[in-house]
This record gives structure tokens, sequence and C-alpha cells, in this order.
């Protein structure tokens, strides 16, 4: 045998896919009685701990009379901080931004039009 014959035997063996032979035993799908939450309540859920949250926050700032209060924003289901002046009661900066929570408002807006499951 010449070296030509030999190589193209090694090539041949070690490219040549293997096909398995056996097959895989399936069971049946298990159903579940439980009802699966929606994602709706999950979401009101957690509206729900997040505005109970800002309340509690808001009673400890007020304990050390600080110039911070916390809130909550529903349509985008999100905390913001306030910082005032205390003398004027003038918001010295919010975060995150109104312009932020808009822009996050108007994105949601869009994904659930692009989304959108009933159509």
């Amino acid at each position: 045998m010449d070296i030509f014959s030999a190589a193209s035997k090694q090539v041949e063996t070690a490219t040549t896919p293997k096909v398995a032979t056996t097959t895989q035993q399936t069971r049946p799908v298990e159903q579940s009685n439980d009802t699966p939450k929606t994602n709706q309540d999950d979401q009101s859920n957690t509206a729900n701990t997040l505005k109970q949250t800002v309340k509690d926050l808001n009673d400890q700032m007020d304990l050390l009379d600080t110039n911070i209060s916390f809130g909550f924003n529903d349509e985008i289901n999100m905390m913001y901080v306030n910082v005032t002046d205390k003398t004027t009661g003038q918001t010295i900066r919010k975060i995150p931004t109104e312009e932020a929570m808009d822009l996050s408002a108007k994105m949601k807006e869009i994904v659930g039009m692009i989304f959108d499951k009933k159509g």
C-alpha cells in the first residue's frame, strides 16, 4: 500500500460521521393541575410591594429629617428618588429624571404595539 492510499483511508475514517442506531424511549408529558400565574398578577404584586417599600422608606426619611423622598411611577412600575431643597421645597434632582421615565413609558408602549398579542 502506498502512502497516498493509507493517508486517504485515515482521512476517510476520521471525517465519516458515525450514525447512532439506538433509539431513545419517550414518556408522555405530565399534566399539572396548578394554574399558572399570569404576568399581570406578577406585575401587580410587584407594584404593590414597591408601593409599600416607598411608603416605608419615606417614613424612615421623615424620622431622619432629610430632604430625600421616594416615589413610585405607576406607568412604568418603577421607583424614583426626589432630592428637594428644604427651605423652598423645590426639586433639586430626580433620579431617574422625568425625561428618562417618560422615555421608558413610551418604549413600553411601543413594545406593546409591536408585540400585540390580540392582533
